[in-house]
């Protein structure tokens, strides 16, 4: 998933431990300050040896300098709970962009870079996360969610910490962020399924995006009302949303009505730019070249359909879709062979030497087909085109030849 570029810094500059991710789409915000209270009473009661930010109040923030914000940080080898605090808090000040992200280039942004530059750490504590999800100022929120999204999921406190303000939460750009923390645990709790299903009906195309995304990820897949929704949102009027669902849906292989919507997309020339997520849908329904689990007739016949095409220029084939089938895993590739008897090897790469051939083609395109040759058909199947390669001699063909001798000499 992709990381906001202010986040970015902040994760960098401080060197943010296993607390912290370093994982991977409205509005703009008054002077606001955070709240003394808040962040008072939540430090002191959880550690006496923490200390709350100093209360500075409004900031005339337009006309303050990365000077001013780290003069008294330079030469630090760590910061404090409370200075990291007293930083990121100003961030409460930077505008909420129209895709849910802070804007670029703010002076904060500039300071957390100057810190990565000396080297200047910072571990977040949990007192730290407590403050800034209960900061009446979205940016925060924000923030305390994105430092809560971990590889390998978040902690079970910092799950209970959203979960208790999405009992109110309704800013696009905390809701974004909410999804990515608790999501991974929609499967097995009813609250955060329901939380999920809701944030796929959102307003906000940037919510609906992240919604489209988890519902397609895990256990997800099998909350009553996904496979609808996701079909629903693959004809999102948003584009980006529509990307994304239709991208991910691969993952309901035995569903008909998606398989056959992909299959619509994919060979409507007119379509060519969602080729390459919906072909790699289908793969991921007849073959999923990970874990070489995929089980869909339908789906293979739709992805051979498209590489026997004869109407080649430099939009179709898609070349991530050949790139995408060339991506097969030696294990358990024979025993998917038997269990799956519509594949057909020879066809595949009958299929691939004509796009080869084809200077119409585009040159990516026929350097993946090479690649497609040789996972399918081994350093057999890729030797034995040796002469078609030889024998080509358009504008792409110096490529070309390029591309096969590497790939035939690995």
């Amino acid at each position: 998933m992709r990381k906001n570029k202010y986040l970015l810094h902040i994760i960098i500059a401080l060197t943010i431990t296993a607390s912290v991710c370093i994982t991977a789409c409205k509005s703009s915000t008054d002077e606001t300050k955070i709240s003394a209270d808040d962040s008072t009473s939540s430090v002191v009661e959880e550690n006496k040896e923490s200390e709350s930010p100093k209360n500075i109040g409004d900031l005339d923030y337009k006309s303050l300098t990365v000077e001013d914000l780290t003069k008294n940080l330079i030469g630090k080898n760590e910061l404090t709970d409370e200075e990291f605090l007293e930083l990121v808090s100003t961030y409460r000040y930077v505008p909420i962009t129209e895709d849910l992200n802070l804007e670029d280039g703010s002076v904060t942004q500039q300071a957390f870079s100057l810190l990565d530059d000396k080297n200047i750490k910072y571990t977040v504590s949990q007192n730290v996360l407590r403050t800034l999800i209960k900061s009446e100022y979205p940016q925060l929120r924000g923030i305390a969610c994105e430092l809560m999204d971990e590889f390998n999921g978040a902690k079970e406190e910092n799950i209970d910490l959203v979960k208790e303000i999405l009992k109110t939460e309704t800013e696009p750009y905390v809701l974004r962020r909410a999804v990515s923390v608790v999501a991974y645990k929609a499967g097995e709790d009813p609250e955060i399924a329901k939380f999920l299903l809701d944030m796929a009906k959102n307003e906000n195309p940037g919510v609906r995006e992240r919604a489209a995304y988890w519902l397609c990820i895990g256990s997800n897949k099998d909350i009553e009302g996904a496979q609808d929704l996701v079909f629903e949102l693959m004809q999102d009027e948003n584009k980006e949303v529509m990307r994304t669902a239709c991208e991910k849906s691969g993952v309901f292989r035995d569903n008909t009505k998606i398989t056959e919507y992909l299959k619509t997309i994919l060979l409507d020339d007119s379509k060519y730019e969602l080729h390459g997520i919906c072909g790699k849908a289908l793969i991921d329904m007849w073959l999923n070249p990970t874990y070489m689990n995929g089980h869909n007739e339908t789906a293979y016949n739709a992805t051979v359909e498209y590489i026997e095409k004869t109407s080649r220029n430099e939009n179709i084939p898609e070349f991530t879709v050949l790139n995408y089938l060339s991506e097969i895993s030696d294990t358990g590739f024979e025993e998917w062979k038997a269990q799956n008897p519509y594949y057909n090897k020879d066809k595949i790469i009958a299929a691939m030497i004509e796009i080869i051939k084809d200077p119409n083609a585009n040159s990516l395109a026929r350097a993946s087909a090479i690649e497609v040759i040789h996972a399918h058909g081994k350093k057999e199947a890729l030797a034995s085109i040796k002469s078609v390669i030889e024998a080509l001699t358009d504008k792409d063909a110096s490529f070309i030849k390029d591309v096969f001798s590497k790939e035939l000499a690995k």
